[in-house]
């Protein structure tokens, strides 16, 4: 029963540091959000975008504070127990880096790498073997955890429609927070129903389906998936509503120009050019072998 969770979960079962590198990836992925996206910060020429070069600036930030935190005095004795050598500390370092960075959902030079790579890993002829390559293997695993904290990030939407609304909310709350401070462009209530459907066709339904189709979450996939499509189709039912709602609590003093913009993009509505896809990581996760 050992070897075959082992093979089914291409080593990551076998691996406590993987394991742990990706709840610590969770934990830390938004450390230090500044409450508007990467385009958003380049846009502004903030510090943050000049120090990482443009390219995942919110993300990188996390885990530059999470890592400088972890490495401080004070935690000696716990990363005693995470790594003793330095080749376990770079192992477990990338884990963590990598973990974070597939949390950048726009990066499209990235975004042909992960297409790529899940065609040719779980879209080929050939299933997994006792005897595939240990390069396949680390293939397919950093795809599952990819995929793991990907899902993680959107969780509230593979989920009960009460917690799908709650964090709904909050981040509409986000956004016309930065918004009123001049740091987004567009009147979020305007695109808030219809940029939800496209959310859910284009980049959660399908993440949940490669959940499932990666075969290692076994009947949780299965739940994931119609979580997130009852929650697509209660939207769809009652999202114009919960719209109005969020404009009525955050969006008040703006409430007539809000509902005259919506109404105007209901019967004149632009060509949607949604792109949900996630980056790949540039290089495999290297996950334990046994044997």
């Amino acid at each position: 029963i050992g070897w075959s969770l082992h093979d089914h979960t291409y080593g990551i079962t076998s691996d406590p540091m993987t394991q742990f590198s990706v709840i610590l990836a969770a934990l830390v992925h938004d450390l230090d959000h500044l409450g508007v996206s990467n385009f958003q910060l380049i846009k502004e020429d903030h510090k943050l975008a000049h120090i990482f070069r443009d390219k995942s600036v919110a993300e990188q930030n996390s885990i530059v504070l999470a890592w400088d935190t972890l490495m401080h005095p004070r935690f000696f004795d716990f990363r005693r127990t995470i790594y003793a050598t330095p080749f376990e500390l770079e192992r477990f370092r990338q884990l963590m880096a990598n973990t974070v960075l597939a949390t950048d959902i726009f990066d499209k030079q990235l975004q042909t790498l992960r297409r790529n790579r899940w065609e040719m890993s779980f879209n080929g002829p050939n299933p997994i073997t006792r005897e595939e390559t240990k390069e396949n293997v680390n293939r397919k695993a950093t795809i599952v955890i990819e995929h793991l904290i990907q899902a993680s990030d959107v969780a509230h939407t593979m989920q009960h429609w009460h917690i799908y609304r709650k964090w709904n909310e909050r981040l509409f709350h986000e956004m016309t927070v930065a918004y009123k401070a001049g740091r987004m462009e567009n009147n979020p209530a305007v695109m808030w129903y219809k940029g939800e459907l496209g959310f859910f066709d284009n980049y959660i339904i399908p993440l949940a389906k490669k959940l499932k189709e990666c075969g290692v979450f076994g009947v949780a996939s299965d739940e994931y998936l119609n979580y997130a499509m009852e929650n697509r189709r209660e939207w769809e039912e009652k999202g114009e509503a919960f719209v109005e709602e969020l404009v009525q609590k955050y969006l008040k003093e703006d409430r007539e120009d809000t509902n005259k913009l919506v109404e105007s993009h209901r019967r004149n509505p632009k060509r949607m050019s949604l792109d949900f896809s996630k980056p790949h990581f540039q290089n495999n996760l290297r996950v334990q072998s046994f044997g």
